[in-house]
């Protein structure tokens, strides 16, 4: 009888690997599918690739799966024969946060996503360099900056 419980544990064990495998190597396709709609969407410019990506927990549905990854600016030209899996990363490219969702429905599928350009260089930048004075700043970020603080202290005068 023990023989046979390890046994049934084993198979069970396997199982559950092999499916967290198929979860995993499908989820970083759905990514896959994602960078390439992005491209798609900018034609003549830089290529994007896949920098990483976080596996995130299945909701309770489990037709929804949430993305979220990193890509980085290539030095390939987006044409309708490139594939952005062969491209080298710019050393000095632009990286985008990106966030999505991937809906399956019987027979349909949606994915949808959003890319945002990762600011954290830029506030190193500025972190590095906190004398940096203001006025050298390129003018949509220095108004920016100046709505910003206009906000902030109209915040904390509407508390008091």
């Amino acid at each position: 009888m023990t023989r046979l419980w390890k046994a049934f544990v084993l198979v069970v064990a396997l199982a559950a690997v092999a499916c967290e495998a198929i979860r995993r190597s499908r989820y970083e396709d759905i990514v896959n599918q994602a960078i390439e709609g992005y491209n798609n969407g900018r034609p003549g410019k830089p290529l994007f690739r896949l920098v990483d990506y976080t596996v995130l927990p299945l909701l309770t549905s489990t037709s929804i799966i949430l993305l979220e990854f990193r890509i980085k600016e290539t030095e390939c030209l987006s044409f309708l024969d490139t594939q952005h899996q062969n491209c080298s990363f710019l050393e000095d490219g632009e990286e985008r946060n990106c966030t999505g969702q991937f809906l399956r429905r019987w027979w349909s599928t949606s994915l949808t996503s959003i890319c945002d350009r990762d600011c954290s260089r830029e506030a190193a930048l500025l972190y590095n360099y906190p004398d940096y004075p203001v006025e050298d700043l390129p003018s949509e970020i220095r108004n920016i900056y100046e709505n910003a603080k206009f906000d902030i202290i109209n915040n904390i005068l509407r508390n008091f």
